[in-house]
């Protein structure tokens, strides 16, 4: 089946196969590969904003299986889109240590652990819910925020000690689902603490 529109700038001709016509071949023109390779280079696994120094300007980010990724060596590419162009880094996740790790690994990990059906559950990832821990332990003396990639990618910080604390803060003031949220990220970093 032909079908021909005409428009203004021309004549458009698409070669439609009708997929319940006998002959034609539509599953194998339909069909999408799905090869391992083409699935990681694809899959945006999560996304974020950083915070610039001044705090009136967000980078987006976004967490993705980096081109050497195999189940033995989880490597990350963590993308930084910023005015000017987009920084990469990558990260392995095997090194990544929850009691000692800067904002850019814990980036990987809570979307590495999102992907591989480990994460929170959360509606929005493992990812914001950490960001929702992050921001009220900053609040309350616990954490220091990182604003800019010069601290993103290098201050090293207990993230599993601020999670702890703010569980038992969020129990204290009846917050029990916050409460509960703090268990799930602790699941993910158990798996990575050292």
């Amino acid at each position: 089946m032909e079908i021909t529109n005409n428009t203004a700038a021309g004549v458009y001709t698409n070669n439609y196969k009708n997929k319940n016509v006998p002959g034609q071949d539509y599953e194998n023109t339909m069909k999408r590969k799905t090869s391992e390779t083409e699935v990681k280079e694809n899959k945006i696994l999560g996304m974020g904003f950083l915070h610039s120094e001044n705090n009136t300007v967000h980078y987006g980010m976004c967490a993705m299986y980096a081109e050497d990724y195999s189940e033995e060596n989880p490597v990350i590419q963590v993308n930084v889109t910023k005015p000017g162009g987009k920084e990469e880094y990558l990260i392995n996740i095997n090194e990544v240590n929850p009691r000692f790790a800067t904002e850019i690994e814990m980036f990987a990990l809570c979307n590495y652990a999102d992907a591989k059906g480990m994460g929170t559950g959360g509606t929005f990832g493992s990812w914001q819910t950490l960001n929702y821990y992050r921001d009220n332990a900053s609040h309350n003396g616990y954490f220091e925020l990182s604003n800019g990639l010069d601290s993103f990618k290098s201050v090293k910080q207990d993230w599993m000690k601020m999670v702890q604390l703010m569980m038992k803060d969020y129990m204290e003031a009846g917050l029990f689902k916050q409460s509960l949220d703090g268990k799930g990220l602790l699941g993910i970093f158990e798996r990575y603490a050292r």
